[in-house]
């Protein structure tokens, strides 16, 4: 999705995990809304597996976004997220658009339990190329997931993260 390198854009926006990705530890296993915080990694969550599917659909999700088949992007985002980002495809227009990953690292941040499902936050980061030929640039962002009680993860919202604050 489009991100302007070195820059960190507020409202730009990247792609990332979906359906496939891998599901939660049960919701009797996770606290109730309000326990503790509320935003933990469970201990017997396959944080390696998550973060395998996660990096895997933020491939997918940006291959799509490339496409620009909002028929197939509403497989992997909420409703919400795919309102906000038509302007964007709208704009873009016919024009080809290739976004290469060339290095991806991806860290789970924590979930949390809501009333209709979880919500999960990593922070992606690595370097990408949107024209080829041209320099890869760095970014970093935070992609936040929802999982809804009866489906898979679905990507809610992405924040980028200014290169100058990235860690």
């Amino acid at each position: 999705m489009a991100r302007k390198p070195e820059t960190g854009c507020p409202g730009c926006a990247g792609g990332g995990p979906g359906a496939s990705v891998a599901a939660a530890a049960p919701a009797a296993a996770l606290p109730k809304a309000g326990e503790d915080g509320n935003w933990f990694i469970p201990g017997d969550f396959d944080t390696v597996g998550f973060l395998k599917q996660a990096k895997e659909q933020f491939v997918r999700i940006q291959a799509v976004w490339d496409s620009g088949d909002t028929d197939r992007l509403r497989e992997f985002l909420t409703d919400d997220l795919i309102a906000e980002l038509m302007p964007q495809l709208a704009e873009r227009g016919s024009a080809a658009n290739k976004t290469e990953v060339v290095l991806l690292n991806a860290e789970l941040l924590g979930i949390e339990t809501v009333s209709d499902g979880h919500l999960a936050s990593v922070r992606f980061s690595g370097m990408l190329r949107e024209t080829p030929g041209a320099e890869a640039f760095r970014f970093e962002e935070v992609w936040n997931l929802f999982k809804p009680s009866n489906g898979g993860w679905l990507l809610a919202g992405i924040q980028q993260i200014p290169v100058e604050y990235a860690s």
